[in-house]
């Protein structure tokens, strides 16, 4: 009988120290290039921040065996806030908010659809995940009501996407949906 090769998970461990370390130095490299070179632009934070989004999707997924749905929600959040710090970075402009949030929002809410027709009978696993992902969508609306984001088209269909979506959920999956809230919240 064939037993799956085991991988040597202190070399793991190693492997991934020596990288954090690697990626530290070149963050810390990266950032003293920038300040020597006086540039107006600090592009070295947009490396920097890109490099922390790379080593939080990479440790989530070694150490957590998640299901995709937190995987989604993981993305969601962290490309929504790599794309905002890009933005401040570079001179905040406000695409991050008015565009690409929106957009990633909405992908976020098709992917869990998707999923969610395609896998109904694990679909339990994604409830929570589901709702966090809802109440993030509402925050571009919220922020459009605020006066922080301006244009109303992107922020109105990706939240309506997300009420669309939320609401099938419930027609879908209510009974099921409202047991794993009460089973998780102990409600």
């Amino acid at each position: 009988m064939l037993y799956p090769a085991i991988s040597n998970i202190k070399k793991n461990k190693i492997i991934i120290k020596i990288l954090l370390a690697a990626s530290i130095y070149i963050a810390l490299l990266l950032l003293l290039i920038n300040f020597l070179a006086n540039e107006r632009l600090s592009w070295s934070l947009i490396c920097v921040v890109g490099i922390i989004y790379v080593w939080i999707t990479t440790l989530y997924s070694i150490y957590k065996k998640v299901n995709i749905a937190a995987h989604v929600m993981l993305q969601t959040i962290c490309v929504s806030l790599l794309t905002i710090a890009i933005d401040y970075i570079i001179g905040y402009r406000g695409w991050s908010l008015e565009i690409a949030v929106p957009i990633i929002i909405t992908i976020a809410n098709v992917t869990l659809f998707v999923l969610t027709i395609v896998n109904r009978k694990r679909y339990l696993k994604y409830v929570i995940y589901e709702l966090i992902i809802f109440i993030v969508s509402l925050i571009p609306m919220f922020l459009f009501f605020v006066g922080v984001i301006k244009s109303f088209v992107l922020v109105t269909i990706s939240t309506s996407i997300a009420v669309v979506n939320f609401l099938l959920t419930i027609i879908l999956c209510g009974k099921d949906v409202k047991d794993e809230v009460r089973r998780r919240f102990h409600i």
